[in-house]
């Protein structure tokens, strides 16, 4: 059996986890456009308080509606990428918990 790195599970699972969600993320989209024209309009973001409230800037091309790949982007704003994680290498310290 091959050697396996705890690196390369982790990163499998991020990748995994990162899928899931952009999985989730359309669906999402599609309950809250209504008329299913591709587009979330003013009207059909009033459904969330923060979408309502923040629809100027998450509309970065200022067209008037969110695209999937504008409420995607909204959506994982605040999510770490893969090379933001801090993986230690193995054989490591234990990393301090803040």
């Amino acid at each position: 059996m091959k050697n396996i790195s705890f690196t390369s599970l982790l990163l499998a699972g991020l990748v995994l986890a990162g899928n899931a969600f952009a999985q989730m993320g359309p669906s999402l989209f599609e309950e809250i456009d209504t008329d299913h024209n591709g587009a979330i309009s003013m009207k059909e973001a009033k459904v969330r308080m923060d979408l309502s409230k923040e629809f100027k800037m998450i509309d970065s091309n200022n067209d008037g509606s969110l695209s999937v790949d504008e409420y995607t982007a909204y959506e994982n704003k605040d999510r770490m990428s893969p090379e933001e994680v801090e993986v230690p290498e193995p054989g490591a310290a234990p990393m301090p918990s803040h």
